[in-house]
């Protein structure tokens, strides 16, 4: 029994993590951190035979973020459109709630020392200027349009996969917005919604080559100094809630509205990591 509400939770986590990838502005690397699976994830794929060992954790956490991808781009993609305060406002309860577990993580090892103040403002700064700029609109391409085999957008596609998969799981850095920086975010949206495979396929390469390559670099970062890469996480994960912070927040009735929703994303973060527990 024990075991089944493990994967349960990994499969939870997974679906997160894919529906907040799909999502502008919204980090799925803060999700992993959020409900306690960040060092677990990031370790499990950083090589070949790491990811034979840890195959059933894998399996179950994609499955997981293949449902969450295809959810928001139907579903979650509606509810923003009808009502994105609440929406925001439970993706922001998530973040809160996963704070203290955070915290917890990094400071496994050693206490924090006021050192851990220069990666956790820079990281913050960084997450709050590249949301300036996203709602400036700054980037904003139009989006390629896909109909057969083409090798040149193919190959685009592959290389901007594994740049915006690097960032899919670096806390408060949101993959999505990555992708629209890269010009091919619509693209990716159009063909998950038209099951147009000759996008699929490319990108879904793109994305295991960086998701692979990036959690080499970051699992190698936390092995040698996990209190200061931790306080670099807070910087993001606290920024990320300005990135996410939705347009019309203010005193009225739907922020009140949204308010419930944050708490909701509190008690279900709160869930989720007493469903697994803590990460060994």
């Amino acid at each position: 029994m024990k075991k089944i509400i493990e994967y349960l939770r990994y499969f939870l986590c997974g679906l997160v993590f894919g529906t907040a990838n799909v999502i502008p502005g919204v980090s799925g690397g803060t999700m992993l951190v959020v409900f306690g699976v960040f060092d677990r994830l990031t370790e499990a794929i950083s090589g070949i035979k790491k990811i034979f060992q840890n195959f059933w954790f894998l399996f179950t956490f994609a499955l997981g973020a293949g449902g969450g991808i295809v959810l928001s781009a139907f579903v979650i993609s509606s509810l923003f459109e009808n009502f994105g305060i609440q929406t925001n406002m439970f993706f922001i309860g998530l973040i809160l709630g996963g704070v203290p577990l955070i915290y917890k993580f990094g400071t496994e090892e050693k206490k924090v020392k006021p050192s851990c103040a220069i990666p956790f403002v820079i990281a913050m700064a960084v997450v709050i200027g590249l949301t300036v700029l996203e709602k400036m609109d700054v980037f904003k391409l139009a989006p390629d349009v896909v109909t057969g085999f083409d090798l040149v957008i193919s190959l685009k596609l592959i290389v901007c996969a594994a740049i915006a998969a690097v960032t899919m799981i670096i806390p408060g850095i949101s993959g999505s917005f990555v992708m629209m920086l890269l010009g091919v975010y619509e693209t990716i949206i159009g063909a998950i919604k038209d099951m147009n495979f000759y996008v699929i396929i490319p990108f879904a390469i793109g994305a295991v080559i960086g998701i692979i390559g990036g959690a080499k670099l970051i699992s190698m970062l936390i092995k040698k100094n996990k209190l200061m890469v931790y306080s670099a996480l807070m910087g993001l994960v606290i920024g990320s809630v300005y990135a996410i912070l939705p347009d019309g927040f203010g005193f009225n009735l739907q922020t009140g509205y949204g308010f419930a929703c944050a708490l909701f994303g509190v008690m279900a973060a709160t869930l989720v990591e007493k469903l697994g527990g803590s990460e060994e």
